[in-house]
């Protein structure tokens, strides 16, 4: 996404008569500040007046100071959109007590372009679209197909091409979810280049929920980064979201012998999966096709809604750029008996239940770890040794490598939730960085103690 900027006038719901001129800017990253040429509030206003011999005085309640410069909602008029601005703060204010303008800088932290909501109501919406980054190079069906003429001998009589490039359209694909949720997978066909010293044709594929009802933004955006999820692991990159919009029956616009248009309600918000410069992954843990289509992209949201809380916690270990090793061990350790006990009605010690996910996970983790009971072993002391503060020091180059089997562990038992085809496990079985690992963590189980 890139940096821009939007001026035009805002105020608090409920105040529509103090509109104040200013500057929201959203970075690369989604971050967004308000910057104002004056306050949202009146510093003499909000305070308790009175008057005793021509002298006015204001006095301030600890609550009143307290929620000074905190603003839950600010709507916005840039031209002829509409802004909400959710869960804002003051960064800094600048006042002149000799009168002049007032300034004021407003950290934002979602930004909603194409819509007012107004004070008290829920953001809320009946449809979210999103197209996660990499979706287009997992999902890989051919829209686009090319022919070259090298030789003259080769073009179409009377023809002076060299390469003819063609934009194929591909049906859209949808797939319904048990709570009556649909969700759609879509491409987009674009030309681009300026025409004359290039003209490129491009696809880009993105899924959209539709919900019976409407729901609240907040439980759309977590089906949305259960997809999210799915896309990234299957790439094995971070498939952050580069762009997110959502529908809202209240807004529609009527037109005569087709259904209602719900314009677009654009969202801006500075994501925990933010992506990086890498390229586009070329060999995959495994492919759509190989995962069973959009059929089975259903099934992983019915399965990840279940276990919604582990797997957030699971890929908050990935997204994360600075998280400590044993952090990442403790938050996967975790995962795992959250996920074990939404299975099995029985609480079992935590190395029966590694041995159990070991289980359900299948013959490709028996490949990753030969000797289990003793890999099991090794975990338990270093997830006790961290929870407990024991202090034995374990090499940190040892608790990784244990560490990352625990996530290939619990996105196998989620692979098996859903009935994932087998060869979605055989390409995971293949995957360069899976088959390293083994040779690694084999290495460690065997010169254990």
């Amino acid at each position: 996404m890139k940096q821009f900027e939007e001026k035009g006038e805002w105020w608090l719901p409920g105040r529509e008569k103090r509109k104040i001129p200013g500057i929201l800017i959203i970075d690369d990253l989604g971050n967004a500040e308000l910057a104002l040429l004056g306050t949202l509030t009146d510093p003499m206003g909000d305070g308790l007046q009175a008057t005793i011999n021509g002298i006015t005085t204001t006095t301030y309640s600890r609550d009143s100071l307290e929620a000074s410069g905190t603003y839950p909602r600010i709507l916005g008029q840039v031209e002829n959109k509409a802004f909400t601005l959710e869960d804002c703060f003051q960064k800094r204010s600048r006042s002149n007590l000799m009168g002049g303008l007032a300034t004021e800088v407003i950290h934002v932290h979602q930004v909603f372009k194409g819509a007012w909501f107004e004070e008290g109501e829920q953001a809320s919406a009946i449809g979210v679209s999103f197209a996660p980054r990499f979706l287009t190079n997992w999902i890989m069906k051919g829209g686009i197909s090319e022919r070259s003429f090298l030789r003259d001998s080769d073009r179409l009589e009377g023809s002076d091409a060299r390469f003819v490039v063609t934009g194929h359209e591909v049906p859209q694909e949808e797939v319904y979810l048990d709570n009556g949720a649909t969700i759609s997978l879509s491409q987009v066909l674009r030309l681009t280049g300026d025409g004359v010293s290039s003209h490129t044709v491009s696809q880009e594929y993105s899924f959209r929920i539709d919900t019976p009802e409407v729901e609240t933004v907040t439980e759309l955006i977590d089906m949305a980064s259960d997809l999210q999820d799915l896309v990234s692991i299957a790439t094995n990159r971070t498939a952050s979201f580069d762009k997110m919009n959502f529908r809202h029956p209240g807004l529609k616009i009527e037109r005569e012998g087709k259904p209602d248009y719900l314009p677009p309600i654009d969202f801006y918000a500075a994501w925990s999966a933010q992506g990086d410069n890498q390229k586009a992954p070329r060999n995959m843990v495994f492919k759509f096709s190989d995962l069973g289509g959009m059929p089975a992209v259903g099934e992983w949201a019915k399965v990840a809604r279940t276990h919604r809380s582990a797997l957030g916690r699971v890929m908050a270990t990935r997204y994360s750029k600075s998280m400590y090793v044993s952090d990442r061990m403790l938050n996967r350790a975790a995962s795992l008996e959250s996920l074990d006990r939404h299975i099995n009605p029985d609480k079992v010690h935590f190395k029966r239940m590694l041995l159990r996910c070991a289980d359900l996970a299948g013959d490709q983790f028996k490949e990753l770890i030969a000797d289990q009971d003793r890999w099991a072993d090794l975990v338990k002391r270093d997830r006790h040794d961290i929870a407990h503060h024991l202090g034995r020091n374990r090499e940190s180059t040892e608790q990784f490598f244990l560490s990352e089997t625990l996530y290939w562990l619990f996105i196998m038992c989620m692979l098996r939730e859903m009935r994932a085809p087998e060869s979605a496990f055989a390409s995971l079985s293949t995957f360069s960085e899976y088959r390293w690992l083994a040779t690694k963590v084999g290495a460690i189980v065997r010169v254990a103690k």
